[in-house]
């Protein structure tokens, strides 16, 4: 071993598996067990093949008391699992264990009081067989990860051929049971040997591992007195005394040339080697210094270990002292059948100890000893040529110290204790668990195998609460009478813990790794290894037992007077750790912690030293004295400073060079040949809990070595020009190391809850989101509540860093012993942690774990000393604080943090990473002007910002999204193409913020036109949907009204027209700038979409006002502009098209395959469709189907409004569209007809659909329409025309109906001739005769005032015309019916009046042609006169 010392490291122990138990009765009793005590003794096996990844750092180790052995197989590089196996041999006490590796087996060799077994286990490498590439990964699956012991089971153990029971009757009861055993297996595996000494012999048997057959030997001289001779003189003298020759106390075998021998050392210090073959003693030696001498046995057995197959070593207890002889087992020389024992080195044993157990390999003597007050040590002894003399102390780990709790005055009894006794590594859950049991003294025991650390806490807790609330219930106390009685409590089960972690830690034996150049301690319930130490580890350690000469010889060879200066120094360093009290160390870390400044704590101890306050000295009286000797003998105390100094950085003189990354890329290779090393759960504990030691050691250093200067400085012990040295070169630096290896120490100690891990899902997720983290942050670790900060750092990708750092420098495929792999490795962790370096690992990974204490407290302890990566801590810091919600404190952050993007790798790989920018910094100091290095930087803050505003936004933190773009827009210049992206940025959060005005300000100000033109669609459609119609009116829309008018259309045309109000909103918009035209357009529109797409009578509601809004518009535009193109749209496909392509392209075009047809419309047109509209809303509320009559024709239109009795909305639509009133007149004359004829309710129906405002009101519904009939057509009927009198004339005549007086009346002042043709028409001769006779009669001048003629006939009057062909039909009808007497009757009045009428008109034709002839005369005489 090439390690000078050794210190014990104590895994924690991630899973604590149940144990699987195999029960075997084997022939033992109970009574056996009880007269037999055998010690508990403790052993294990290293594999051996260190080349393979499997077996590396892998071994058993075993522990047996009584009848029970337990045994464990540990890997530090794999989680194994099924790996705890317990056997119990009822009632049988083990009495040795011998583990053996096979090619393909590891067999078990157990011997018993009562049977011997042989036990198969499969080996490693046939497990992994086919999965080599596995298990050479990092991350090993739990497939791949169990133990040899995983099939072991009950049935193998039972087998037969397993075991051999031994025969007691052999021989007498005295002497049959054995109290000593060896065990050995054949290089081929098929035979096993297993020796027993009883008091008086010594058997042997020999086993065929096969078939089980198993035969028994003795041992003995032939020179010895027969057994019959001897039994003799027993039974005459009475006793069975057992001489010391013939009692071996300890048993070992050895192979040389193939033959196997076994080695028994006799109580009387005589060792003999046995031949199994033959049954007989070579050879044998006494093992005492002096052989002459006589020394009476001493308390303890001797003890035979073996060392090879050559060497052994004897440990001999006699009353005088004990000690060790090496002995060698050789050939002769001339006989190579015969052997030799000779004598190689005898050691004398540690002085006022015992020796509990010791274990021998070819360089040391490992031993465990124990004093009087139970307290246990290690120690080693070289065994090599020119090494020391003396036994060499292991350092032990101390036990728990409750004096370093540190309880300050007010602090809560409970915080302290939990935080102390639940910290990772302190006390195991068993521990814990029976402390709660003695705590409650409770008679049913808690099992805390299945709980969780978490719930043993709050059992722990409730049951000290429970405690208190007990003590204080029947008294009235006082606060400080509740922490007096919570604080003792808290002691009492402190204590509690105390008792079990010292009961359970005592050590039961030991062994060596060998192969890893490592010890392994077995405890009671655990393990603990010692490991190799560094130098400086060693020096401090050691302190005055340091042997300078091995120290020079191994580091210094080159420079001893150097080498020498700096084991002084050292050495003064740890004379002043061993001055410095308890309390002041604890209460430096408390400061330090405070972030008090380490100088001034140092300066104020020292003034304190140097006070000459005998009441309050801090150190021994002669320090002063002391160091100064110690300076003396230091030749170059600068030299050897500087060297010191160097040896406690761990950057190697240049931290800049301290990078991950590339590493990584370059050892992906290597790794998979490296393996998972220190990879398992232990292994990770094992290699944290070095990095701790070493961080601790050199922290203690920096604290001595910063105290040791500041007295130098104050006492001016040195020359003034060292004086400045010290001051200006070391002790900044000393400061800086003792700061970043107390953060080291602080990462390496503080608890991280794994299981809280789940709460912080959220926050990992948003930072993945945004490739901010990656990887695994917790690693496989989450069968653990609790570990330290480093271990699951490690357990994450700590270690996978590590190893790619560590394969630079390792030749694959040669075995490593932890001097070689694990003190390296350490070292290379501790560099990953050094804060004072370009990497960022740590930090990188503590803020992926999203612990917000942790994240704080990490930055606090380097924000007030450290530079590097500051931005890097502060973005950190930031993104936790945001995460709590302190939104103003992480902007201030971010804020600092920004100038880290350029210059700092952690920043740069998260932020410019996978952005155009990624590649700008690996040429960034190349020539180039200083303008363009800014620019470029500035664009990279750019980048920063903007991943800083998407964690903003993910925080729902807008107003400082806003601030975070306005620093970046004023870093960026005017052309720059980030710049467009920063201003809609503000816009976005503007308006997310409902700040409207300020979106609409910032976006007038962006650059990019496109972008300008979204965010202007965006804030159209916000402020549409949460009704702020009236800023939108409000706005100026400066160069952008077009862009606004377009969007504004767009979204009308793409929303349906049920719940469409931005139509209104344009007319209102386009009326207020003064554009009634487009307001008109904009109202067609809207009116043409609710013709095509609804059908409801609202829609046509609206559609009416749509269209008169429209001509409204129309009539204030300009004449010459007063028209409104539209699209020709058809009733089936081009209504199929613009529905479907409407909200595709916007609704202002049609698909540019369908040519578009333009129909011109003016206001007439504007008009009819507004009738159309009134005309289906009057249908639509008769219950009419709308879609069975919406594309019909006007007339046919007309003659349904009439059909529903809406005659005064057919006349107005038939005006409108200039068609016939005629066929309305003719409907309505049908229906007051009928109304005559029927129900007068029904009448009243469609009565009140027509405007009867300005009728009298009649009772009878027939009156109201006869009325509404005159009313119609005296407002419809033109002067001078007939038309509509005559179609009602006809159609009440076609329907048989009596004319109203009204109608007769006004018809014979209209037109009394056509009156009378109606009459002849539908054979109503009485009424036409009737009707002839006034005619007639007025025609001579009796009541022409009621006819349309306006004189009579008379010779002054002008000549008047005669129906005479309708007067010749009249009388040829009544002619016809003159059978009848009334007909007859009225035929001749008619016939008389007729013939009146010729004779007046004849008499009147004749004067009239005298009077004319008369004139005419009078005419010409006039004439001839002039």
């Amino acid at each position: 071993m090439g390690s000078l010392s050794y210190r014990e490291v104590i895994p924690v122990n991630a899973f604590n598996e149940e144990w699987h138990e195999i029960k075997l009765n084997t022939g033992g009793t109970h009574s056996t067990l009880q007269d037999i005590k055998v010690a508990e003794k403790a052993g294990g096996y290293c594999y051996k093949n260190l080349k393979v990844n499997h077996n590396r750092n892998r071994f058993i180790y075993w522990r047996s008391y009584q009848d029970v052995l337990e045994l464990s197989e540990i890997s530090l590089d794999f989680n194994l699992y099924q790996n705890n196996l317990r056997y119990k041999f009822t009632d049988s006490p083990v009495l040795s264990v011998t583990i053996t590796e096979q090619p393909k087996h590891i067999v078990l060799l157990v011997s018993s009081v009562a049977s011997l077994h042989h036990i198969v286990f499969p080996h490693p490498d046939h497990l992994t067989e086919g999965n080599n590439e596995a298990c050479a990964a990092v991350d090993s699956n739990d497939e791949e990860s169990f133990s040899i012991f995983k099939e072991s089971n009950a049935a193998a153990a039972r087998d037969p051929s397993s075991f051999y029971v031994i025969d007691t009757q052999l021989a007498g009861s005295d002497n049959a049971v054995p109290h000593a055993a060896a065990a050995f297996l054949a290089q081929n595996g098929d035979e096993a040997y297993f020796a027993l000494a009883c008091q008086s012999q010594l058997a042997l048997y020999t086993m065929n591992c096969a078939t089980g057959h198993t035969v028994r030997r003795l041992l003995r001289d032939h020179y010895n007195v027969p057994r019959l001779f001897s039994n003799l003189r027993e039974a005459l003298t009475g006793r069975h005394d057992v001489s010391d020759a013939e009692c071996a106390t300890s048993l070992a075998f050895s192979c040389i040339n193939q033959r196997i021998y076994l080695l028994a050392l006799y109580r009387n210090d005589h060792l003999r080697a046995w031949s199994v073959i033959n049954q007989q003693s070579h050879c044998s030696i006494n093992c005492v210094r002096n052989e002459s001498e006589e020394r009476m046995q001493g308390p303890q057995s001797n003890v035979l270990r073996k060392i090879n197959d050559h060497s052994f070593c004897v440990f001999l207890s006699h009353s005088s002292g004990s000690e060790f002889v090496c002995i060698d087992l050789c050939l002769d020389s001339k006989n190579n059948s015969a052997l030799n024992l000779i004598k190689r080195k005898v050691i004398d044993a540690a002085p006022k100890l015992d020796l509990a157990d010791f274990d021998v390999s070819e360089s040391h003597i490992w031993a465990l000893w124990s004093n009087a007050e139970g307290e246990f040590s290690i120690s080693s002894y070289s065994l090599l040529h020119g090494s020391s003399m003396n036994w060499v102390s292991a350092a032990m780990e101390a036990p728990p110290d409750r004096y370093c709790l540190g309880i300050e005055h007010g602090m809560d009894p409970r915080e302290a204790y939990c935080f102390y006794i639940f910290h990772p590594g302190k006390f195991e859950k068993s521990v814990i668990a029976k402390a709660l049991f003695m705590f409650r003294r409770s008679s049913v025991r808690f099992e805390g195998k299945h709980c969780t650390m978490n719930m043993l806490k709050k059992r722990v807790c409730q049951a000290v609460e429970d405690e208190l609330q007990n003590e204080v219930k029947d008294i009235d106390a006082t606060d400080d009478d509740y922490l007096e009685a919570s604080t003792r409590l808290w002691e009492r089960f402190y204590s509690c813990c105390e008792q079990y972690h010292v009961k359970t830690s005592h050590p039961s034996g030991l062994f060596i790794l060998a192969p890893l150049d490592g010890i392994c301690i077995i405890k009671k319930n655990s393990f603990s290894l010692l490991r190799p130490c560094d130098t400086l580890e060693h020096l401090m350690l050691a302190g005055d037992n340091v042997e300078a000469n091995v120290v020079i010889y191994q580091h210094f060879a080159e420079n001893e007077i150097l080498g020498n200066d700096l084991l002084t120094l050292i050495n003064l360093l740890t004379q002043i750790e061993k001055w410095l009290p308890e309390d002041f160390k604890i209460d430096f870390d408390r400061k330090l912690y405070q972030l008090e400044k380490s100088n001034l704590l140092i300066e104020k101890f020292v003034e304190q030293l140097l006070a000459n306050d005998t009441d309050k000295s801090l150190l021994s009286d002669n320090f002063l004295a002391i160091i100064r000797q110690k300076l003396e003998s230091i030749s170059n105390i600068c030299n050897a400073i500087s060297l010191l100094f160097d040896t406690l950085r761990m950057d190697n003189g240049n931290p800049e060079f301290m990078q991950t990354h590339d590493h990584m890329a370059r050892s992906k290779g290597l790794l998979s040949s490296l393996g998972a090393l220190f990879g398992s759960q232990i292994g990770l504990s094992v290699l944290s809990e070095t990095v701790r030691q070493n961080a601790l050691i050199r922290f203690a250093l920096c604290r001595n070595w910063l105290l040791l200067q500041q007295i130098l400085i104050s006492t001016q012990s040195l020359p003034e020009e060292v004086v400045k040295t010290l001051k200006t070169q070391f002790m900044p630096g000393v400061i800086t190391f003792l700061h970043s290896y107390y953060v080291m120490v602080w990462i390496a100690e503080t608890p991280i809850n794994i299981s809280t891990a789940a709460s912080v899902d959220d926050a990992m997720q948003r930072l993945n989101l945004l490739q901010l983290t990656s990887g695994h942050i917790y690693g496989n670790g989450g069968k653990r509540d609790t570990a330290t900060l480093l271990q699951v750092f490690l357990n994450a990708k700590g270690l996978l860093t590590a190893l790619a750092l560590f394969a630079d420098n390792v030749k694959i495929g040669e075995g490593m012993n932890w001097q070689q792999s694990l003190m390296p490795l350490s070292t290379i962790v501790s560099q990953l942690t050094w804060p004072v370096s370009y990497n960022f690992d740590f930090g990188e990974w503590l803020f992926g774990t999203c612990q917000h204490t942790l994240i704080a407290d990490y930055v606090r302890l380097l924000s007030s000393w450290c530079g590097w990566n500051k931005s890097s801590r502060q973005f950190m810091l930031a993104v936790s604080l945001l995460d709590c919600g302190e939104t103003h404190k992480a902007y201030d952050l971010f804020i600092e943090s920004a100038d880290g993007v350029t210059k700092e790798q952690f920043l740069i790989d998260k932020i410019l990473k996978s952005t155009p920018y990624a590649n700008i910094f690996d040429n960034f100091l190349d020539d180039k002007s200083e303008e363009l290095q800014q620019k470029q930087a500035n664009q990279c803050k750019a980048q920063y910002y903007l991943k800083v505003i998407q964690l903003f936004e993910q925080y729902n933190a807008l107003d400082h999204v806003i601030n975070i773009a306005e620093a970046a827009i004023s870093l960026l210049e005017k052309t720059d193409p980030q710049l467009p992206m920063f201003q809609s940025i503000i816009f976005n959060n503007h308006l997310q913020l409902e700040h409207y005005e300020e979106a609409y300000h910032a976006l007038i100000f962006i650059t990019e036109t496109s972008r300008r033109k979204d965010c202007l669609r965006q804030l159209v459609i916000t402020l549409f949907n949460c009704k702020r119609l009236n800023l939108l009116m409000e706005f100026p829309y400066v160069n952008l009204h077009e862009e606004f008018e377009n969007i504004v259309e767009s979204r009308a045309r793409s929303q349906p027209m049920e719940q469409n109000e931005v139509y209104d909103f344009l007319y209102a918009f386009h009326v207020s700038n003064d554009t009634m035209r487009k307001a008109s357009f904009i109202m067609y529109e809207q009116a043409m979409r609710l013709q095509l797409e609804c059908d409801s009578i609202e829609s046509m509601q609206k559609r009416c006002h749509c269209l008169l809004m429209c001509l409204n518009g129309l009539h204030l535009t300009d004449e010459r502009y007063r028209w409104i193109a539209k699209p020709v749209i058809g009733d089936d496909y081009a209504y199929d098209a613009y529905r479907g392509n409407r909200d595709d392209i916007g609704g202002d075009q049609l698909e540019s395959g369908h040519k578009t047809q333009i129909e011109v419309l003016e206001i007439k047109d504007i008009e009819r469709e507004i009738l159309h509209t009134e005309a289906l809303i009057q249908l639509v509320r008769q219950h009419k189907d709308v879609q069975t009559f919406l594309h019909t024709g006007p007339t046919e239109l007309t003659m349904i409004l009439c059909s529903c009795g809406l005659y005064t909305a057919a006349l107005k639509f038939a005006k409108g569209f200039s068609i016939s009133l005629l066929p309305i007149f003719e409907s309505l004359a049908g229906a007051c007809v009928r109304s005559s004829e029927e129900n007068s309710n029904d009448a009243w129906t469609w009565l009140m659909e027509n405007n009867l405002a300005d009728l009298s009101y009649r009772n009878k519904a027939a009156d109201m329409a006869w009325d509404l009939l005159q009313k119609l057509l005296e407002e419809n009927e033109d002067d001078g025309s007939s038309q509509i009198k005559k179609c009602v004339v006809n159609k009440l005549l076609s329907l048989q109906a009596f004319i109203p007086q009204w109608l007769y009346n006004s018809y014979k002042l209209s037109n009394c001739s056509e009156l009378l043709r109606l009459f002849v028409k539908h054979n109503r001769l009485l009424e036409g005769a009737e009707l002839a006779q006034e005619m007639l009669s007025a025609f001579l001048g009796a009541g022409s005032e009621y006819f349309n003629f306006k004189f009579s006939l008379t010779v002054t009057n002008p000549e008047l015309c005669l129906p005479v062909n309708t007067l010749d039909l009249l009388l040829h009808g009544l002619r016809l019916n003159d059978e009848d007497t009334e007909y007859k009757k009225v035929l001749v009045e008619l016939e008389e009046k007729i013939k009146h009428y010729i004779e007046t008109a004849t008499r009147t034709a004749q004067d009239k042609i005298e009077l004319d002839f008369q004139l005419q005369k009078d005419k010409e005489k006039e004439e001839l006169r002039q």
